[in-house]
């Protein structure tokens, strides 16, 4: 698996955690049939259920009692490693049961997970990711193939995102890309120079909001000083003077050629947790992508 070689710091694992390193977490095989052995002993739940947040602190609470110490170490790993840079990590290790149990206690320590109303196949609160379903760009490809901020349709998007391997791409397609908002920024003032980084950072866009959420457009800027939002589709350009949709083309380019986009791909039962508003995330192309097999799940989660 490749991992990016510039994150290098090192964390000194604590009793009964994971042993932690920057970007990337290996949870040990005791701790991981411990947690799965907690989640195997609730009922099996329809996924609509989950749209309950008392059902998920009730499967949160039994899987942490069950195994407390395990349990805990690996959310304070997890928690220490998304909070600094590169604000995302890949946890090994992990054997996940078939009703999402585990998956939906670990992210429920985080916060609310949240979704749009239900409706299958697509949208639901543990999403099931599938190549055939996945959005179709007017530009070709797939949306999921650009690097996007989850939600950008809201008006405020989700804090984090976490997902979860079922079925990697038989032929390899479909690796994770990854880039974050310390290096966005300093590509920008690079290449772009400091004023376009101020323009981005104080002119507001119109993102489109999601007809679930109200409809309408509500203007807020590409950049902050420590946040990123960005979908190109969720933006409606004919809002917008010819020198602005001028400069949101130059920084597409940008993030788009970033040399420092992180690109791994996942294997079986691997999760990744990022902070949705300090990274964007991606997916390289799948051939025959209607005919892959390729599935992961991903939760969405609120934390405020």
């Amino acid at each position: 698996m490749s991992h990016p070689a510039h994150i290098d710091k090192v964390e000194n694992p604590q009793p009964h955690a994971a042993v932690a390193t920057a970007g990337r977490i290996e949870v040990s095989a005791e701790q991981a049939a411990r947690l799965l052995a907690a989640a195997e002993s609730l009922p099996l739940y329809d996924n609509e259920e989950f749209y309950s947040t008392e059902l998920q602190k009730a499967v949160l609470d039994h899987i942490r009692f069950a195994c407390v110490d395990e349990f805990d170490g690996l959310i304070n790993s997890i928690r220490n490693q998304i909070a600094e840079w590169p604000y995302w990590v890949l946890i090994s290790g992990l054997s996940f049961d078939r009703g999402n149990r585990l998956f939906v206690a670990i992210n429920r320590a985080f916060g609310e997970l949240v979704a749009p109303p239900f409706e299958k196949p697509r949208v639901q609160l543990v999403h099931y990711i599938q190549p055939a379903t996945d959005l179709r760009s007017s530009r070709g490809g797939r949306e999921s193939e650009r690097l996007h901020t989850d939600t950008a349709d809201w008006k405020t998007p989700v804090e984090l995102i976490s997902m979860v391997c079922v079925r990697p791409d038989r032929s390899g397609g479909g690796r994770s890309r990854i880039l974050d908002i310390d290096t966005i920024r300093n590509d920008v003032r690079k290449r772009m120079g400091e004023e376009s980084l101020r323009l981005l950072e104080t002119q507001p866009v119109p993102w489109q909001v999601a007809s679930y959420c109200g409809g309408g457009i509500d203007w807020r800027p590409v950049l902050t000083n420590s946040s990123i939002c960005w979908r190109r589709y969720t933006i409606d350009f004919s809002l917008l003077s010819n020198e602005m949709i001028a400069l949101l083309e130059a920084f597409e380019e940008i993030i788009t050629t970033a040399p420092r986009t992180a690109s791994f791909l996942m294997i079986e039962d691997e999760m990744l947790f990022s902070d949705n508003t300090r990274t964007i995330h991606s997916r390289t192309p799948i051939s025959a992508d209607e005919k892959s097999d390729r599935l992961m799940i991903r939760s969405w989660i609120r934390t405020s």
